[in-house]
């Protein structure tokens, strides 16, 4: 039968695109090498580790395919990684039986054979090639298939063909030994000896780029494909997709899925994994909320450890809203159990919201998981009431903190004082609310009293008449705290009266710590001190300061130079004395602590027989300027130290007791 000649016009180029005239001598193609054996070797490996595109990447997320969430984890540990098995780092298949590995410098290249497992070899060639065709389909493994095809194509001379090619490609999806300058070898290696590489080769090398990505090799892929006619398949889809991924190109590979969505390709729950982890590792919170609000209105299910993933990190970048979807979906309906580092983080996003009801579910679950309420517990629970403008609730919260019996401090009651600052709660109402958790057989803090004296002492700029509801507050105390006030709800009250300038509460209010056996600490004398010395009482107030030093207690800095500037303007004896004393004057202290020093030394000089060198005699070796310089300074010197001698000598007070101002007025 004669044979037709086959003309290769524009028509058949038009219906079948991928065939070419290089396919016509495929037969031919290892023609030339029959009678050699064709061997599968490796090749030289990459120079540098971290060069190109040639990286690696994990593979430890939850997904179907082999391809991780995020590649900037590993990069240093797997690049860092030197290859274990030589013959498994670069392979291609060859049909010229004459190469060889080139021999680097210094030495060869490999130093020990390369075998085959020995359970492979008594195996048929029908058994291996369902062997390789197993192991592509389900687990690309370099190092099971560079077997396989060592003893088909070396040992048993089986020409290669697109198959074995396809899978020495897909083997390169290993996250530790595969490369895309192996994929892009293989692929020219292919067309160099006629074979061409079909639909399922080119979205195999696709599939290796969604883990080495290599934007260059898969957008010549892609054109392959466009060019010869071939549909990108619903995994190429995500192939490409993971591979923008990879290079962090988080805007192209969105609008990528979204086209997906659009040509109703699904999403499968690895790819969209990928993109949740790579969002929160760039901190787009607000790109996971919607990602992952779609992908649960759709139906679709996501794995508990990325739930877990993102509740952590939306409570370590403050994402409210994130926080609540997760803890409403998930740990309210006991689906997930967070540490209690996310509870606390989530708690702490509730009480900035002012939501009530998720901070109320963080604690049923600290209980419910018999996790112990801490004071942050607690001090979240009150903020929380605060930022809801729920007064009632929060003081009710700081008496359940009381009866758990966690002591309250400062950082529990200063929102509720910072709130009924900036709202202008009447302080009649905030006592009433007291009254009545009272009646509701509840314990009440003192802390929760001082904070109402706190905002006495505020409303006392404004309003004078404040005063005379703070001493009525007081006189109420024992109602709501048997066990009486103590030294700090004293201080307020004692500064409520020194900023209204009521002298008559101030001293009544000293004189129940007093009776009562109220310890008070240097705040209440502060206190006291300055209000004597704003009535211009400044004998008074030198005896409570007298009483202070007694008791080993110092002033702040900002009393210092407040009593500094008061005696200022005056020219009494013990507005001097005040004034001028080392402990409120900072260069008298520092003479005084140079005088004391000096005779310190001298004792010592005496005890171990030394004298010091005189004066006249250092003053010998001195010039004129520097001995006017040094009289000057020593008699300077030699003043502050009588003047300071003598105001001691004048201070004897041991036998003065602690009385008012009027008492001191009368004195005088």
């Amino acid at each position: 039968m004669s044979r037709r000649a086959l003309v290769l016009d524009g028509l058949w180029y038009s219906l079948c695109p991928s065939f070419t005239a290089l396919s016509l001598s495929r037969s031919t193609a290892f023609s030339k090498s029959k009678g050699r054996n064709p061997r599968l070797y490796p090749l030289p490996s990459i120079s540098s580790p971290g060069a190109g595109s040639r990286r690696c990447y994990n593979t430890s997320r939850d997904n179907s395919f082999k391809v991780p969430y995020n590649a900037s984890h590993h990069n240093d540990r797997s690049e860092a990684r030197e290859p274990r098995e030589n013959e498994y780092r670069d392979a291609r298949l060859s049909s010229d039986p004459t190469a060889r590995p080139p021999i680097r410098k210094g030495g060869p290249l490999y130093t020990r054979t390369h075998r085959v497992q020995d359970d492979l070899l008594g195996k048929t060639n029908e058994w291996l090639e369902s062997r390789l065709q197993y192991v592509m389909d389900n687990k690309p493994n370099i190092r099971h298939i560079t077997q396989i095809l060592r003893l088909l194509i070396r040992d048993r001379h089986v020409q290669p063909n697109a198959r074995h090619y396809k899978a020495l490609i897909l083997a390169n999806t290993d996250n530790e030994r595969g490369s895309p300058e192996l994929v892009r070898g293989l692929l020219e290696e292919m067309e160099n000896n006629g074979i061409t590489a079909d639909s399922g080769t080119l979205h195999g090398a696709l599939q290796v780029l969604a883990v080495h990505p290599d934007y260059l090799l898969r957008q010549e892929i892609l054109n392959k494909l466009r060019d010869r006619w071939l549909t990108l398949s619903p995994a190429g889809w995500h192939f490409v997709a993971a591979g923008l991924l990879r290079e962090n190109q988080i805007e192209l590979a969105l609008e990528h899925v979204a086209l997906m969505e659009r040509k109703d390709i699904f999403v499968e729950n690895w790819l969209h994994s990928i993109i949740v982890y790579t969002l929160c590792d760039h901190g787009e919170l607000d790109e996971v909320y919607n990602v992952m609000r779609a992908r649960v209105e759709q139906g679709q299910d996501m794995t508990h450890r990325l739930w877990m993933h993102v509740l952590t990190e939306a409570g370590k970048h403050g994402h409210y809203p994130m926080a609540h979807y997760v803890w409403r979906r998930m740990v309210e309906l006991g689906y997930m159990h967070p540490l209690i580092e996310v509870c606390d983080d989530v708690l702490k996003m509730a009480a900035k919201a002012g939501d009530t009801e998720l901070a109320a579910s963080v604690f049923r679950y600290l209980r419910e998981s018999g996790i112990p309420l801490g004071r942050t517990h607690y001090e979240g629970l009150v903020a929380t009431h605060v930022a809801a403008g729920d007064l009632p609730a929060a003081f009710e919260a700081l008496c359940t903190m009381h009866e758990a019996r966690i002591p309250l401090s400062d950082t529990s009651t200063e929102c509720v004082l910072a709130h009924m600052i900036q709202s202008k709660v009447d302080r009649r109402e905030a006592w009433q609310i007291l009254k009545r958790l009272k009646n509701a057989k509840r314990t009440i803090p003192i802390d929760a009293v001082r904070v109402i004296a706190d905002l006495c002492e505020h409303d006392a700029h404004d309003d004078p008449s404040v005063v005379d509801d703070g001493v009525g507050f007081y006189k109420e105390l024992y109602t709501l705290c048997p066990e009486g006030a103590d030294v700090r709800v004293y201080n307020a009250l004692i500064r409520m009266c020194r900023t209204a300038r009521n002298r008559e509460s101030g001293m009544f209010l000293v004189k129940e710590m007093a009776s009562l056996g109220v310890v008070p600490n240097s705040v209440t004398f502060e206190s006291i001190i300055l209000m004597c010395l704003d009535a211009g009482n400044f004998r008074s107030g030198f005896m409570y300061f007298q009483d202070l030093m007694k008791r080993d207690a110092k002033l702040s800095p900002e009393t210092q130079q407040e009593i500094r500037e008061i005696c200022a303007g005056s020219v009494d004896e013990f507005a001097m004395r005040l004034q001028y004393h080392p402990f409120i004057r900072d260069d008298v202290r520092k003479l005084d602590e140079e005088l004391q020093q000096k005779q310190r030394d001298r004792e010592a000089n005496e005890r171990v027989g030394r004298h010091p060198v005189p004066p006249a005699v250092r003053r010998l070796s001195m010039s004129d300027e520097q001995r006017r310089d040094y009289n000057k300074e020593r008699r300077k010197k030699k003043r502050r130290r009588l003047a300071i001698e003598q105001n001691m000598r004048e201070e004897g007070w041991d036998e003065w007791e602690a009385g008012g101002t009027d008492n001191g007025s009368k004195s005088e």
